[in-house]
């Protein structure tokens, strides 16, 4: 059930709430029960497991109101999710046993001046508790975008996330809760003006947390051609280069004992990928469409922990060495492209010719070289699908 009214000309009130019933065998929902959305297995869950139980039963409520127009606007959000609610089989919800407010404020400009035609600013904060009580998370943003005088548009955001004695139900993957440290995430965007044929764009974003432990920095690069009225070229790429200090690894052991060991490492991450598209109109009705990216991933563990003081307020508590070595780094390369000819061979029936490649290797875990990795890439076997599909109108 939901709904919304509007009244006093710019203001508005909405809600909406429902329930969920989830009946099966012992077997099933006890599976349900393990599952990565729910994790009742976690010894301090607000809701224990049960292995006899054949259902369960929840429901989300939330409300919101807001002040939709003019300069200034307004929004403030409820949502209350309980442990047991099971949405899953009509699409994926992950976010359950969760209590949320979010506020946000909104300054709007829309008359043009001589720096910009038009701008925003918005500032928001976000709490999250488990039904229990425990905090899971606390953001302050501030975000700002403007469309420059030139037509040019750019944008920046500063995020402060995990602030005060914030917890994570979920890193353990069934495993207590463990509290985390604050992260801080700034990007920077730009993007020429759309009206032009060639629209350059740029990201940035640099990011710290685990007390200096973990970071990330990106870039991104690419733009749009225009080449007459039919055919369009979009390519973009982006390199990024992170730390997490705090990269579950595997858990050792039963979840549902006291003699279960959570693993940790940091993990040293480098992604690579080049994403390209064409759209090419050769006639009203014969158009072509091209969607290829090459992907390299690669990643290196060191220090491996497992989690001995999850709560401790001090981060070098929270974990102790495990292991004599280190886990098994990654080096994931993938490229898939597609290409799609769409036919309309008469008004209403269309046929499609869609070619599929895709190409995977694994070589040379836990180091990067992009020469090497991309020439190891096109050099492994491929998967080449054609498909035909044809659709007939019938005009009665």
């Amino acid at each position: 059930m939901q709904g919304h009214h509007r009244f006093a000309d710019r203001w508005e009130f909405s809600g909406y709430s429902g329930r969920s019933i989830a009946r099966g065998s012992e077997a099933a929902i006890a599976r349900t029960q393990l599952s990565s959305v729910h994790f009742h297995q976690r010894p301090d869950s607000d809701e224990p497991y049960d292995p006899t139980r054949t259902s369960l039963v929840g429901g989300v409520t939330s409300m919101s109101i807001r002040r939709y127009s003019g300069r200034v606007r307004w929004e403030t959000m409820t949502r209350y999710a309980e442990p047991n609610t099971e949405l899953n089989d009509l699409g994926l919800v992950t976010l359950i046993n969760d209590a949320q407010i979010r506020n946000q404020l909104s300054l709007v400009s829309l008359r043009p001046t001589a720096w910009y035609r038009r701008a925003n600013a918005v500032f928001s904060s976000e709490n999250h508790w488990t039904t229990g009580g425990l905090g899971t998370g606390f953001t302050l943003q501030a975000h700002a975008a403007a469309e420059l005088a030139n037509f040019w548009s750019t944008s920046i955001t500063y995020a402060a996330s995990q602030l005060g004695a914030q917890h994570c139900v979920s890193c353990a993957r069934g495993g207590p809760a463990l509290r985390v440290s604050p992260y801080h995430r700034v990007s920077v965007t730009s993007e020429g003006d759309v009206r032009k044929s060639f629209v350059p764009e740029m990201d940035f974003r640099l990011a710290t947390g685990d007390e200096g432990r973990s970071w990330a920095a990106q870039v991104s690069a690419g733009a749009l051609s225009r080449i007459g009225t039919r055919t369009a070229l979009q390519i973009s790429a982006s390199y990024e280069r992170r730390a997490d200090d705090t990269q579950w690894v595997t858990n050792f052991g039963s979840t549902l004992t006291d003699t279960a060991h959570f693993t940790f490492a940091a993990l040293g991450q480098t992604i690579l990928a080049v994403t390209a598209r064409a759209n090419v109109t050769l006639t009203p009705v014969l158009t072509v469409q091209l969607y290829a990216q090459p992907f390299i991933a690669t990643g290196a563990f060191r220090d491996w922990r497992e989690m001995v003081a999850p709560r401790a307020a001090r981060y070098a508590d929270r974990y102790a060495p495990y292991g004599s070595g280190d886990p098994t780094g990654f080096n994931s390369k993938q490229f898939n492209s597609n290409l799609v000819v769409r036919w309309e061979y008469r008004p209403g029936s269309v046929m499609f010719l869609v070619w599929q490649q895709g190409r995977f290797n694994g070589e040379h875990p836990g180091s990067f070289e992009a020469s090497r990795d991309l020439r190891s890439l096109f050099n492994a076997h491929p998967d080449n699908t054609l498909l035909l599909k044809m659709s007939y109108w019938l005009n009665p």
